[in-house]
Formats: structure tokens, C-alpha cells, sequence
């Protein structure tokens, strides 16, 4: 009995996602079920490679609908007003609820023409959520051991961009295109081969990296790495985690440069997350510098 109600609800589920019916909420929501239910199991051994084989679905396009339904829920307050495309609703995916009603409510009421474009969104949640960086403190002022960089050039071949950075610490990383904190490298487009190491203060690094997430799923960042804090509590992690290919989890504790080229001694863990089409030369590469696996 039980085999078949849940049988039952994946072929409703399944005809959902079949039809795409009206929009992308019913979808995400019938991936949602499917995931959380796990009625994929007697057939696919994870959600993932059911997404893959069934539907021809990648992961980041399978957890972006499944965000947007999160986002569609906590904005039902606004009626008819709400998103009508998932790539409206990427830029807000990672904020807290009042943050998410507050910057659409903003941009209904100025979007040009009354036309809303994903870039328009990100550029009102920038304005709402985002402090200059230059307001950074020296506490951020820490740079990247030069093995992690050479490890990463071999890997991406260049870095077109690095929107973290310094002069001092482009002397390492030897980006074509570098921010400091006065040019303000969150208020810039970021695209092609990027490599960031964000600011550690907990204001600024989940909005680095929900910026690089942005970019990802835009299909901005063609390929990049993103050095942090291995804080898997956290939500930032977990959608940096969504739109990986591999992670590798060094031996030790990173133990980053100041700009005199002393060693620090850091409290927490650090994780190397990359995004790109080249996982294994990543895996093959960093794996000597920690723990390194591909993400399905």
C-alpha cells in the first residue's frame, strides 16, 4: 500500500513537471516533493542523476526552481504582483524574507517601463542589502598562499577576474581585471574566469558570494573558484555548494598572507569550491593540498 501512494504521487508529480503546466513554480514545487519525499529512490540512486536521466535537468537549473518556490512563498503576501519568470527571482534567492519583500516591492514600483529584468533586480537588492566595501576593515586585508593560486592558473589557465582583491594581492593572482575594496567590486558585473577570495566579516562574504551565484547561473562566470570559510551551516554555503562541480577541503588551516607577507593563524576551516567544466584537472590539481571530490 504504502509502494503504491508513493508511486502514485511521483507519476502526479512527474505529469507536473512534464507538462511545465503554467509557470516554474509548479515545476520546483514537484522537484521539491520528489526531493524531500525521496521518491526517486527505486530507481535513481540521488535526486541529482534522477533530475540528469529523467528530465536531462542539471543540478543548478533543478535548485534554482526549487529556490524560486521558497521565494514565491515568502513574497504570496504581494498577490499578483510577484515574479513571473524563475531568472526574475535568482537575485534573491539567499536573503531573508523582509529583505526579499522589501527589494521586490522596490522594484515594482521602479522598474523602467514596468519592465523587470533580472539585471534590474539585481541591481535594486545590491542597493538595499549591499554596504560600500570600502568600509571594509583591515581584519580583511588577508590574501591567498601562492600554492592555492598557481593550482588554480593551472586549472582555469588564466583569471580574467578577481572582484576581492588588492593591488599588493594582484601581484599573486595576476588577474587581467582586479577590485579593491575602494573601487567597490560588488556594485560591478562580474564575468568570464574568476577567482575570489571575499572578505572573511560576516556581512560581506555572504553577499560576495551570492553575487558569484548570481553570476554563475546568469551565465556570466564561465568558470571560477571561490575560496572561503568551510561554514556548511550556513545558507551562503549551501547555495555556493549548488552551483559547484568539485570542493576540495585543504589538510590544514589556510594560512593567509597579510600584506607584509606574514603568516596568520586562523580560527576556522577553509574550502576551495569550483564551478566549471574541468572537475577532474580541479580534483587533480588541488588534490594534493587536501581532500578533493567532484559534487554530483
Amino acid at each position: 500500500m504504502v509502494v503504491e501512494i508513493v508511486t502514485g504521487r511521483l507519476l502526479e508529480c512527474e505529469r507536473v513537471i512534464e507538462r511545465g503546466l503554467n509557470t516554474f513554480v509548479e515545476v520546483g514545487a514537484a522537484l521539491l516533493e520528489i526531493r524531500d519525499s525521496r521518491l526517486y529512490k527505486d530507481n535513481y540512486s540521488t535526486f541529482e542523476s534522477y533530475c540528469q536521466e529523467r528530465w536531462g535537468m542539471s543540478k543548478q537549473h533543478a535548485f534554482r526552481l526549487m529556490d524560486g518556490v521558497e521565494v514565491i512563498r515568502n513574497l504570496s503576501p504581494m498577490g499578483d504582483f510577484l515574479p513571473s519568470s524563475e531568472r526574475q527571482i535568482r537575485p534573491l534567492v539567499g536573503l531573508p524574507q523582509e529583505q526579499q519583500f522589501q527589494v521586490w516591492q522596490q522594484v515594482v514600483n521602479t522598474a523602467p517601463e514596468g519592465k523587470i529584468t533580472s539585471s534590474f533586480v539585481q541591481e535594486v537588492v545590491e542597493k538595499v542589502t549591499m554596504p560600500h566595501v570600502s568600509h571594509n576593515s583591515g581584519v580583511n586585508e588577508w590574501y591567498t598562499p601562492p600554492e592555492y593560486i598557481q593550482a588554480a592558473l593551472r586549472v582555469m589557465g588564466r583569471i580574467d577576474l578577481d572582484p576581492a582583491s588588492s593591488e599588493i594581492a594582484n601581484g599573486v593572482v595576476k588577474a587581467t581585471l582586479f577590485y579593491t575594496a575602494e573601487d567597490d567590486g560588488l556594485s560591478k558585473f562580474w564575468a568570464g574566469k574568476v577567482w575570489m577570495n571575499p572578505p572573511y566579516a560576516s556581512e560581506l562574504v555572504a553577499r560576495f558570494v551570492i553575487k558569484f551565484v548570481f553570476h554563475v547561473q546568469s551565465g556570466d562566470i564561465s568558470e571560477g573558484m571561490v575560496l572561503v570559510n568551510n561554514a556548511t551551516e550556513t545558507n551562503w554555503f549551501e547555495k555556493l555548494v549548488s552551483v559547484s562541480n568539485a570542493v576540495v577541503f585543504p589538510k590544514g588551516r589556510v594560512r593567509f598572507l597579510d600584506p607584509d607577507g606574514n603568516p596568520g593563524a586562523p580560527l576556522q576551516g577553509q574550502a576551495v569550491l569550483y564551478v566549471g567544466p574541468r572537475a577532474d584537472k580541479f580534483i587533480a590539481e588541488f588534490g594534493d593540498l587536501g581532500w578533493a571530490a567532484s559534487i554530483c
